[in-house]
């Protein structure tokens, strides 16, 4: 029977024999850091909303955010939309405006949606980015019917070596 081992487990053991190439934070993670950002707003799909600007060097945890939605004021309305992350250019540019998910359904009453429940997983999933530069956390509605002002509070998590 092989022993097989992940790219961290290896970094340890290698480690062993010398420090040199012990696994460090930046690397394979680092100190978690959670902020909860809240907006009231009548969406629109030309209106993207920039959730949270994160430094260089971090890396959202997607499968550990998600967003808290109110009932809209219509039981009619349904929201629909992407999570992706943006330059911090004057005029912000799309860098991944999908990465984290996309067709995230906020539906027609109050409840909450991880960003695993998107109708299509970013991939992020599978290949978390290091920001290499500051970058906004955006979401960015791809579909609104009756649109109609609601609460959200989105709760992001991320690492920063």
């Amino acid at each position: 029977m092989a022993n097989i081992f992940t790219d961290y487990a290896t970094a340890q053991n290698t480690a062993n024999t010398n420090g040199a190439d012990r696994p460090t934070l930046s690397t394979y993670g680092g100190k978690m850091f959670h902020i909860d950002v809240k907006k009231t707003f009548n969406p629109s799909t030309s209106d993207p909303l920039y959730l949270a600007l994160l430094p260089k060097g971090a890396r959202l945890c997607a499968d550990l955010c998600s967003v808290d939605y109110g009932d809209p004021t219509s039981s009619t309305g349904a929201l629909t939309g992407k999570i992706g992350y943006f330059t911090n250019d004057a005029t912000p540019v799309a860098i991944d405006d999908d990465y984290f998910g996309a067709g995230l359904a906020l539906g027609d009453a109050a409840g909450r949606k991880t960003f695993s429940e998107a109708g299509t997983k970013g991939d992020a999933f599978l290949t978390p980015v290091t920001f290499t530069e500051d970058s906004w956390i955006v979401f960015t509605p791809t579909t609104v019917t009756n649109g109609q002002s609601h609460a959200e509070t989105w709760h992001l998590v991320y690492t920063l070596g």
